[in-house]
């Protein structure tokens, strides 16, 4: 039996599913697994406390994980010797996860890395680029989420053999059920929250680099091509572009419909005869995100660079057809290319279950999304794509992943699954679209 230790620093709804699974696979392996908490919150994201599942043990360090005090560094070199596991799994690059890092080997354990990072997404230059490298090569295994961040670390000299996937899971379950159950009610939840007969939906911080401009721009050219289309744009979410972002769909002449209060307290929401505009709604916690999902008619992620994009995994969860950005780190794992062929890098494709987009062209936004306005047939076929697809990214897949890191990190010859075995579903060819 290997006594393995897994950490992170705030806690979410995404870990929590992840360790839960864990926890119950490797002991069913015969293995032990103490989860870490170190942090109560985090400036860049807002969840809610979680109530740690069992098994997980919290240290306070401070209120924000993005601010570690050094004064505290002797109580964190101390947390690896109160349990002495045979493995950590950590994140990489955090200066607390450095120090922790250290103290893992320091109390005599094999360290797996847990990252997300891929090429895209890199920004160290110089001294850092060459410490960052030295430091990824001391991994003894990797975690990571699929194919471009296995590239990636394996170019700064991980061994391909040492890297496994699977580390960017939601609780696909849960989605699924909750949209089941706002779909059986859907006329009360739309009504509730104000939302739509038809909208695009897109959901996260209102940050340069999720680049909602664009989502915008494009979104109106949708609207001028297009001048029967009846489809809303919803944004669920909130951050510092929030008041750019409203005078950019004025500027536009997009009409601006305030949501923020939408669903409070089990009101029913106004429901007036609208415009298609631009619905905001602010940040929501995971019990009111599957609403939003549940009753779109398409999912749009348009970041400029993004490590992987966990919204993305949810909305295919619930069923949805997607756009993504092609700088986005799932695109190539969550949307698989159609077995017709190779799509153009730059320009708009079609994929097995959604559009992959050049985010720096609001013209090749639009074009995926008039396609998915002017046709409920594509979007259904696209949405059940989704739904076959995200199996392969389940919390399970992460606790067996994880585990197989954590055997070849204490020396087992085990090797990582050489890919996600999938249904094909060819919507381009039904559809006369082409990859």
């Amino acid at each position: 039996m290997s006594r393995i230790l897994i950490a992170w620093g705030l806690w979410g709804p995404y870990h929590c599913c992840r360790f839960e699974a864990f926890r119950d696979h490797a002991s069913r392996e015969g293995h032990q697994v103490t989860g870490i908490s170190l942090f109560s919150g985090s400036s860049a994201y807002q969840w809610h406390s979680q109530r740690l599942p069992d098994g997980v043990v919290h240290f306070d360090f401070g209120r924000d994980e993005t601010k570690f005090p050094l004064g505290k560094i002797g109580r964190l070199f101390a947390v690896p010797w109160k349990f002495r596991p045979d493995v950590a799994l950590l994140p990489a690059y955090h200066h607390w996860s450095l120090a922790l890092n250290a103290a893992a080997r320091l109390a005599g354990s094999r360290v797996v890395m847990m990252n997300e990072t891929h090429a895209g997404t890199a920004r160290a230059r110089g001294l850092k680029a060459w410490l960052k490298k030295r430091i990824v090569a001391g991994f003894h295994t990797a975690l990571v989420g699929g194919a471009p961040q296995t590239r990636y670390f394996a170019s700064l000299g991980l061994p391909e053999n040492k890297i496994f996937p699977g580390y960017d899971a939601v609780d696909n379950d849960y989605f699924a059920l909750r949209v089941n159950e706002v779909t059986m009610q859907s006329r009360e939840f739309r009504k509730r929250y104000g939302l739509p007969e038809h909208y695009f939906l897109s959901m996260g911080r209102f940050v340069p680099k999720k680049n909602l401009a664009i989502l915008i721009r494009a979104y109106r050219k949708v609207l001028d091509s297009n001048q029967d289309c009846q489809t809303h744009l919803v944004l669920v979410g909130s951050g510092m572009e929030e008041a750019k972002l409203r005078s950019l769909c004025r500027r536009l002449r997009l009409p601006v419909y305030d949501k923020m209060s939408a669903g409070s307290e089990n009101r029913d929401s106004t429901l007036e005869l609208e415009l298609p505009g631009v619905h905001f709604y602010g940040f929501r916690q995971i019990n009111e995100t599957p609403v939003f999902y549940a009753l779109a008619d398409a999912f749009v992620l348009p970041s400029l660079w993004e490590e992987w994009g966990l919204v993305v995994n949810e909305a295919m969860a619930c069923g949805l057809p997607v756009v993504v950005s092609e700088t986005a780190g799932c695109a190539q794992d969550l949307l698989p290319v159609a077995p017709s062929g190779k799509p153009a890098p730059g320009q708009v494709c079609i994929r097995q279950n959604g559009f992959v987009f050049d985010p720096k062209s609001a013209e090749s936004l639009a074009h995926a999304l008039l396609a998915l306005a002017s046709s409920s047939s594509l979007r259904e076929a696209l949405g059940k794509s989704s739904r076959d697809i995200v199996r392969d990214f389940s919390c399970d897949v992460f606790a067996r992943n994880a585990l197989l890191a954590a055997r070849a990190a204490n020396g087992e010859a085990v090797l990582p699954t050489t890919g996600f075995p999938r249904k094909v579903r060819p919507a381009d060819a039904a559809f006369g679209l082409t990859p």
